[in-house]
């Protein structure tokens, strides 16, 4: 194998794919990528078994073949280069020689016929989805997955597509986020009900932006195609809970306020709050609202703040994280935050709509 590539171009597709590859080296072969000089130009891939990405570059095929190399000393290497055309040679697919003007690397490889098969799609089916809409439907969910792997359906958000309908939650057991939109005609063109692990969709949201995205799916797996780049993976087995008994309906107490006062306050406060529980207390009067928390190693934090609210007082606590990430995810604007007691789950919903998206999230309060 020998080709001819540009160093920004091949630099740039290397940096997709080092979140793909795998970093714990486990099974060493997953720490690598495959490349594959062809007629066509230059082909790359990187798999950790659950999510592959594929993906291409142009270069100059002087003989074909393929070498599979460590994807993060392949791209330090890379990285260092002078800017210009970098020239790639493995005659057995055992080593990986890299010449750039007169810098030279032997990069050691591992035998291509141990690098597992990266799953396709023809995407003959396949539905066409704004990517600007998929990675805002990712914004606002992905940071409500779990980070224990306790459970295993709630390791990823569950996206459906159906009944005139895009819909994505995400879920720990202590908060849910859901995010949908209108869309009768992608509703009508397929119909879709899977769990997504959370690191694929850290990757599509991180790709280069697009107009559009195509989405196709088969037994095991879903398949997204964003420019010239192709990310497979698994879907999660498993049942997600039921979230639509989760969602709080006719909460009586329903209060507004500003998002950037109420954020600013939040963050304040929970500077003296238990770093391990990270609770703090709301009570609600007529048009103010008082946050307050307390440890007894630290010392306690007050601050009052203007909201619209009219009824009797209510106290209710919450982890401060938990609702600083939904204000962070709607940035703007006012809130309204509908309640029932203080055992009750309650219910964020931005006042005004977001780029006509329908964005709810249910956070369960705490005892203090």
């Amino acid at each position: 194998m020998k080709f001819l590539v540009q160093r920004d171009d091949l630099e740039n597709e290397l940096q997709f794919l080092q979140g793909i590859a795998e970093k714990k080296k486990t099974i060493p072969i997953l720490s690598n990528i495959l490349l594959s000089a062809e007629a066509a130009g230059l082909s790359l891939a990187a798999t950790d078994l659950e999510v592959s990405l594929t993906t291409s570059c142009h270069a100059t095929s002087v003989t074909q073949g393929s070498v599979s190399v460590s994807a993060k000393k392949l791209f330090e290497i890379v990285r260092s280069l002078p800017g210009g055309e970098i020239e790639m040679i493995s005659d057995t697919g055992e080593w990986l020689e890299i010449r750039a003007g007169e810098v030279f690397f032997r990069l050691v490889g591992l035998p291509v016929s141990d690098f597992p098969e990266v799953p396709t799609n023809d995407f003959s089916g396949a539905v066409e989805i704004p990517h600007a809409l998929f990675r805002e439907l990712i914004r606002r969910t992905l940071f409500a997955v779990t980070k224990e792997d306790v459970r295993y359906s709630l390791n990823g958000v569950l996206l459906e597509i159906g009944a005139g309908k895009v819909r994505m939650v995400a879920t720990d057991a202590h908060r849910l986020s859901l995010v949908e939109k209108d869309s009768a005609e992608l509703g009508t063109q397929t119909e879709v009900r899977a769990i997504i692990p959370k690191k694929a969709l850290a990757e599509l949201r991180d790709l280069v932006d697009a107009e559009k995205m195509l989405f196709a799916q088969d037994e095991h797996h879903l398949y997204f195609q964003v420019a010239h780049r192709v990310l497979s993976t698994r879907v999660i087995e498993g049942q997600f809970p039921a979230y639509e008994k989760v969602v709080p309906q006719g909460n009586p107490a329903v209060v507004l306020f500003s998002v950037e006062t109420m954020s600013a306050a939040i963050r304040r406060v929970s500077l003296l709050a238990s770093e391990r529980s990270r609770a703090v207390k709301f009570t609600f009067e007529n048009g103010t609202a008082t946050i307050t928390s307390s440890n007894p190693e630290m010392g306690e934090a007050r601050e009052t703040i203007p909201v619209q609210y009219e009824g009797e007082q209510l106290n209710v606590s919450f982890n401060a994280q938990y609702v600083l990430d939904f204000l962070a995810v709607v940035a703007e604007g006012e809130v309204e935050f509908h309640l029932r007691d203080d055992s009750s789950q309650g219910l964020l919903v931005p006042k005004e709509a977001q780029d006509d998206l329908s964005y709810r999230y249910v956070i369960m309060p705490m005892r203090l």
